[in-house]
């Protein structure tokens, strides 16, 4: 294996090592409650990437270390530092609970419409499906990018209201003000499977043709507004992302730099129109590095 070829690994295990960083730093007052968190997102990701290869909807190419010899380390550690990522940046945007999960899924999204083209093309992985009209990518995958961070943020942030007697959401740092053994409890056996349950219920409307396989105009239009909606929500709450601490840097860097790293790879295979197009996508990703970039006053 050339270094090219092991690059993207090393870029994973590092940004991951980024967001173990900002898990202990960040969550200092409940570091265990965190660092479960990550350790629930790993076996979130690694199981439904198992199950995407089982159904026969896709493969990888093989790299140094892989998880049940067909899952590269390096994707779930991917799903660690995105989903992680988008879900802190939602938080800091101090929006309303549904609207915060909306925008961090959006950002989530708007990295994958020009990376997975640009995967695809270098052979990290390859789809099984024979005429996705999306760069020969299917819709449901982005269909699936759109929900898989939210089925995770809804059953993580899960709650039972004994007074009200009813379910309600926490965001991150609600949870970690919960310091209770039921709490970890559930993080370490409940919230993977009932994420993958809940994905698997709003996964049956793949089951219709025309979602399994979106026209290319409906994958454009919805393309165009993941990115001018998500961009607008930023800047209209920009002044939420100004930094308190350097850490705060941590989240928006590991996607920009993704997003930027898959764009060199397209100008280096010389498919410049992926790496243009990556660029595109990637702008509420730039939104939110620049945004964060400023320093909030005292």
């Amino acid at each position: 294996m050339s270094f090219f070829e092991f690059l993207p690994s090393l870029i994973s295990y590092f940004l991951c090592g980024l967001t173990i960083i900002h898990v202990l730093v960040d969550g200092r007052e409940n570091r265990v409650q965190r660092l479960l968190m990550i350790l629930a997102l790993f076996f979130y990701g690694t199981l439904l990437e198992l199950i995407g290869i089982v159904t026969g909807n896709h493969y990888y190419a093989t790299e140094a270390v892989m998880l049940f010899g067909v899952i590269p380390l390096s994707i779930t550690l991917a799903w660690i530092g995105i989903i992680y990522s988008v879900m802190i940046i939602g938080e800091r945007l101090r929006l309303s609970l549904w609207l915060c999960i909306l925008t961090s899924t959006s950002l989530a999204l708007s990295l994958d419409w020009g990376m997975d083209p640009i995967a695809v093309e270098l052979g990290f992985w390859t789809w099984v499906f024979e005429g996705g009209e999306y760069f020969g990518i299917p819709g449901f995958n982005f269909y699936g990018w759109f929900f898989i961070p939210i089925c995770f943020m809804v059953t993580y942030g899960l709650k039972w209201d004994k007074e009200n007697k009813k379910l309600q959401l926490l965001t991150i740092s609600e949870i970690d003000g919960v310091d209770s053994l039921a709490r970890k409890l559930y993080t370490c056996f409940l919230v993977v499977p009932m994420g993958l349950g809940l994905l698997f219920i709003v996964g049956l409307i793949n089951l219709i043709p025309i979602v399994y396989n979106m026209p290319f105009i409906v994958l454009i239009i919805w393309e165009i507004l993941t990115i001018v909606g998500t961009s607008g929500i930023l800047i209209w709450k920009r002044e939420n992302l100004k930094n308190n601490r350097w850490l705060d840097m941590i989240p928006p860097s590991i996607l920009l730099y993704i997003g930027c790293n898959y764009a060199v790879f397209g100008f280096i295979i010389g498919r410049f129109d992926l790496g243009l197009h990556m660029l595109l996508t990637e702008i509420p990703l730039l939104l939110t590095f620049i945004f964060t970039l400023r320093k909030k006053r005292e």
